[in-house]
């Protein structure tokens, strides 16, 4: 800062004092400032600062340091000097301790010396106020500091809670996903049981390709519920004509074999109620597609099919072909290149081998039943009550009690027998 934005107030009852002191302080570059009176000395302390008060010991209204003590509480950081004529040792510790006084000068002084006794004192102001401006600028930077760390605090409170409320809503998204996945195939177990059986090794054997490096966690996804749901379409056929859909009957009428061919597409939209995702109702959609475009609903061809659809389409064409396992693998390597991408034939073949194909289940009359069949599906009475479990070897007294139920209250499900 510059010397002379420093002011010194210099108070002497003695005019020629006054000023002397008046020309030292100017000649040391600071603003001069003088008075004669003690309490006007106070009222300029009150109304404008001072880096340095100048006061002499004796003065008719009151003693220098008196005043200086008083000026103290006034300004605490001025640099406070006191002149005297007085040079007992007692009268100068007395008025040093009383006025918190920074130096003390005898008359006559010289001029140098008082110079720099100025220079010294203006020093001290200056260390003062900025200590107390770094002072203040701390506390001020702690308050700041401790504001933003409470303000942290509530912040990384929220967020916390935030997680905890995603992370329960993830969860229960995924458990209602789940419950959306295990729903569909109970329905489509229901309306036919071998399909259901399908749908489950077809999800056993895409869930082992799923675990190769040929999928990102995108595609694994999309191809594990494409798995569960690839047939859901279906549901849509009379369940009077699932047998010839399933034998891919060529006397089936043309409105069953719109229905046939259509059942990806419903199934695509059956799927998006269960799973956003687009890439899964596309693969429901192009798993009939064929490698050589030959391939319904789109007539797609090659790398235009989804990988997801033609990974799912051998492994669908393995577990409802209906033919033994050795005799399957020989079609699908047939068909490689043709209806097959031979990438996903290859990768079939890597991961599926071990796998058992469904069960094939076929329905049979009430009159047809036979002892030692195995019912594919429960029977259950008109208003739901199980009567026989699924999974039951059918003996001489069950079926003759089943016949004696149907004769008097008409079983309304399928009877479905494993062959």
């Amino acid at each position: 800062m510059n010397k002379s934005s420093y002011s010194i107030l210099s108070i002497d009852d003695d005019p020629i004092i006054l000023k002397v002191l008046e020309d030292l302080v100017t000649r040391a570059g600071y603003h001069s400032m003088t008075t004669t009176s003690g309490e006007e000395a106070l009222h300029l302390a009150v109304d404008r600062k001072f880096a340095v008060i100048i006061a002499d010991h004796n003065m008719p209204d009151m003693m220098g340091s008196e005043l200086l003590s008083r000026i103290a509480r006034i300004q605490p950081s001025a640099s406070r000097i006191l002149i005297t004529g007085i040079k007992s040792l007692d009268i100068v510790t007395s008025a040093v301790n009383s006025g918190e006084i920074f130096r003390f000068v005898t008359k006559p002084w010289i001029s140098a010396e008082m110079i720099a006794t100025l220079h010294n004192a203006v020093q001290r102001y200056e260390l003062i106020e900025s200590n107390r401006s770094l002072e203040k600028t701390t506390q001020e930077l702690n308050e700041r500091l401790s504001a933003a760390n409470l303000q942290l605090e509530r912040q990384l409170k929220e967020l916390e809670a935030g997680k905890k409320e995603i992370d329960l809503s993830h969860e229960a998204l995924k458990t209602n996903f789940s419950r959306s996945l295990e729903l569909c195939q109970r329905i489509l177990t229901t309306f036919n049981p071998l399909l259901g059986e399908q749908a489950k090794a077809a999800t056993g054997i895409c869930q082992l390709m799923a675990q190769t490096h040929y999928f990102n966690e995108e595609q694994k996804h999309v191809l594990d519920v494409s798995a569960r749901l690839y047939d859901i379409g279906l549901t849509a056929v009379p369940h009077g004509f699932m047998s010839a859909v399933q034998n891919n009957s060529e006397d089936m009428s043309p409105e069953l074999k719109t229905v046939f061919l259509n059942h990806t597409i419903h199934g695509q939209t059956l799927a998006s109620f269960v799973d956003l995702l687009k890439p899964v109702g596309e693969t429901i959609r192009a798993h009939h597609e064929r490698f050589d475009g030959t391939g319904f609903p789109d007539g797609l061809a090659g790398e235009m099919i989804p990988w997801t659809a033609r990974c799912l389409a051998v492994v669908v064409y393995y577990v409802t072909c209906g033919l033994p396992q050795e005799q399957a693998v020989d079609r699908i390597l047939e068909q490689s290149g043709t209806a097959f991408d031979p990438d996903a034939t290859r990768l079939f073949l890597k991961c599926a081998q071990a796998t058992p194909l469904p069960r094939l289940v076929r329905e049979v009359m009430v009159d047809e039943l036979d002892v030692g069949m195995q019912l594919a599906s429960g029977i259950y009475s008109p208003t739901g009550v199980l009567l026989v479990a699924e999974g039951y070897h059918l003996d001489e007294n069950t079926i003759a009690k089943i016949r004696n139920y149907n004769s008097s209250s008409t079983l309304l499900r399928q009877l479905l027998v494993y062959c």
